[in-house]
């Protein structure tokens, strides 16, 4: 039978005083009506031998939070509008931390500028993406990932694309307009970061058919990869219809189309003067939280070892020859589905069944005519694919 007590306090006293007299927590907890965790709790508050240790402490705070100054509060809301006003520039609550702190001013905490900005109605949602069960390969070291915005317009009609191409290591970027999604203006304009910053190991981008080559010769490489495998890089294709897999230049995109597209540009070559100005803004002023909050540049003095970049002298050949001695690969990141079956360059190839609803990676080795499909870094399958001389 339970006791039943006039008041908190009591209920305390009577548990501690069950337990002087040698009864189990465990009964003491029955009899009250309450948790172990309880009575260990009020125990272990009486042993402490502090006067009113039955009493409970206050919930209020011991000291209230300081007022936000009207003064504080002003400088973070007009910062925020100059930044949104400012073409190219972040808005964020770190990106108005650093404007402060730039202007010789000791900021406020990043939680206080969200805090104002809040009250202040100046929040904008943010959508995120589910993320699947299914393991994804870790990127590789020194990648560099590629994209296409467009078909865009200046006023008067005419047509344009941007090729925007990120470092996933410094996020170090670069924004190329170009009149036609051709293979030699999209090649050229990666040539061109590539001069202005450094070659990569890899160069990961989607399933674009500009990039691959054409349908008529799907086995056929295309003049993007031969210009790649011709300077040792790994050319890394996602999964087909999975642009999220190309996260970091899709966050980069958006804040391309929310800035440089928003501009008026009155012909190709303004464009082009203004993509060069984003450019230069992104690379020297955006701080990046998931890289301690360090722009691209301070990120690029941090690197190891030498930057190699493409000579300045260096023209893209209309067939580039590969080295046939070269380790010319080509990656596929693949989701295998219920079927079995994964497509590389337009053929379906059918692969194990215990690769079932994982994302495998298929290395396509040219010069072996060889398609490795591998999971966790391990070869599980091999199969020959013929390719056409290099």
């Amino acid at each position: 039978m339970k006791i039943i007590m006039a008041s908190k306090e009591t209920l305390r006293i009577q548990a501690v005083s069950l337990h002087s007299q040698g009864m189990k927590v465990a009964e003491i907890a029955r009899v009250l009506g309450r948790s172990r965790q309880w009575v260990h709790k009020w125990i272990n508050r009486y042993c402490d031998g502090s006067d009113g240790w039955e009493r409970s402490l206050p919930t209020t705070p011991s000291r209230k939070a300081s007022k936000i100054s009207s003064e504080l509060e002003d400088m973070v809301v007009s910062t925020r509008k100059r930044l949104i006003e400012s073409p190219y520039m972040e808005s964020g609550a770190f990106a108005i931390w650093h404007a402060i702190k730039a202007a010789g001013i000791a900021p406020p905490s990043v939680a206080t500028i969200n805090r104002i900005l809040k009250k202040n109605g100046l929040t904008s949602r943010k959508v995120s993406y589910q993320k699947s069960n299914i393991e994804y390969p870790d990127p590789p070291l020194n990648m560099q990932i590629m994209d296409l915005i467009g078909p865009c317009y200046i006023c008067g009609g005419q047509r344009f694309y941007l090729l925007t191409i990120i470092s996933n290591d410094t996020r170090h970027a670069g924004v190329y307009p170009i009149l036609s999604k051709s293979a030699a203006d999209i090649t050229n304009s990666v040539v061109s970061f590539w001069k202005s910053y450094t070659i990569p190991d890899f160069l990961q981008m989607d399933n674009e058919l500009s990039f691959k080559g054409s349908n008529r010769h799907p086995r056929g490489l295309g003049l993007l990869l031969r210009t790649a495998l011709s300077q040792n890089v790994t050319p890394v294709f996602i999964p087909v219809r999975e642009p999220w897999r190309n996260g970091v230049i899709e966050r980069f995109n958006q804040k391309v189309k929310d800035t440089l597209l928003m501009q008026k540009h009155k012909d190709f070559a303004e464009l082009c003067r203004h993509a060069s100005e984003f450019t230069d803004i992104h690379n020297n002023q955006h701080h990046y939280s998931t890289k301690e909050h360090k722009t691209p540049l301070q990120l690029d003095e941090e690197l190891d070892g030498p930057i190699v970049k493409l000579p300045p002298d260096y023209q893209v050949e209309e067939r580039p020859e590969l080295d046939c001695f070269n380790l010319n690969e080509i990656h596929f990141i693949r989701l295998v589905r219920s079927d079995h079956i994964i497509s590389v360059l337009n053929t379906d190839i059918e692969v194990n069944p215990e690769l079932a609803y994982t994302y495998a990676k298929a290395i396509l080795l040219i010069n072996e005519h060889q398609l490795l499909i591998c999971l966790d870094g391990m070869v599980k399958q091999s199969v020959e694919f013929i390719m056409p001389q290099i």
